[in-house]
């Protein structure tokens, strides 16, 4: 497990040897099924070809596809050696972007952009709407900051990470959300990178909001708050059954969960990602890719 702050150094501590989460069974389906379509499957960029877009005009979950090749995919020492590498340079170069920009709540922002890099790196990797639970060192906090899904207004996950093996959890923006003290917010990482895949089970109250809660009446009985998802989302409770909820912890017993309940990113590639919503810092993505991240890759 790896939970770290912005660094200098971009070598792995340590090589990564497998992907857990890897099945050649849901890895043949899908390759038959994107060999249907005339998908080519041999490469990242899945989602770009005209042919995966026909299908998507379609059924336009078919994205969540290649999150779950992603995951089920196998593969090799050397190619997770090589991502891991590269993928910590990109990850910094966007974290450090973020911190230097200051606003909250970019996740989308910087999650997408960083996967448009990876896309351009020729790195495995999608774009995670994810619930996530924060549970603060018990020095901070003995209570918990809840992100949730489901809201008064709301039935999407309210902040982004990116997946790429060897990598369960990319997230450069977890530390620029809004949270109650200065502290709070200083006690977690400004990039957390984990390569540990542990996995949990969500509480269905830590999803939905106690406003919409107590506006339905819902209470706390995780059955019938799963009886609602159910009812009212339940791609949610599928897209969970097929991504597995994951965790990974930071200082003395902090710990950060995330359930994956919506695959997005951004669909332009990275050199057309040109709008002023998609800077970070006053720089575009591919700015920030050309001047912090193509220099460092061998």
């Amino acid at each position: 497990m790896t939970v770290i702050e912005k660094t200098t150094d971009t070598t792995s501590a340590s090589p990564p040897v497998s992907w857990p989460l890897s099945d050649q069974k849901e890895q043949a389906q899908l390759e038959a099924w994107f060999s249907a379509k005339g998908i080519n499957f041999n490469k990242p960029g899945i989602h770009d070809q005209p042919a995966f877009l026909k299908a998507e005009q379609a059924n336009p979950r078919v994205l969540e596809f290649v999150s779950r090749y992603v995951e089920a995919r196998k593969y090799s020492d050397d190619e997770l050696l090589d991502a891991s590498r590269k993928i910590r340079i990109a990850s910094e170069a966007v974290s450090a972007a973020l911190e230097r920009d200051g606003g909250l709540g970019k996740c989308i922002v910087a999650a997408s952009s960083l996967s448009r890099m990876l896309d351009e790196l020729g790195i495995w990797n999608y774009t995670a709407k994810a619930n996530v639970s924060v549970h603060f060192p018990s020095e901070i906090r003995q209570s918990s900051r809840h992100f949730y899904s489901i809201d008064i207004t709301r039935f999407e996950a309210p902040h982004a990470i990116v997946v790429a093996p060897p990598f369960a959890i990319i997230d450069p923006s977890i530390k620029f959300q809004a949270y109650d003290t200065p502290a709070m917010r200083a006690s977690i990482p400004g990039l957390v990178i984990s390569d540990e895949m542990r996995q949990y089970r969500p509480l269905y109250r830590n999803m939905i909001s106690p406003e919409l809660r107590a506006l339905r009446r819902l209470g706390d009985d995780e059955r019938q708050l799963e009886l609602f998802i159910k009812t009212n989302s339940l791609h949610m409770l599928d897209l969970m059954a097929q991504l597995p909820p994951r965790k990974t912890h930071f200082g003395k017993d902090g710990c950060l969960e995330y359930a994956i309940v919506a695959i997005g990113g951004y669909p332009e590639k990275l050199h057309d990602l040109v709008h002023p919503n998609t800077h970070l810092d006053g720089l575009s993505p591919l700015e920030i890719f050309k001047r912090d991240v193509q220099p460092f890759i061998a």
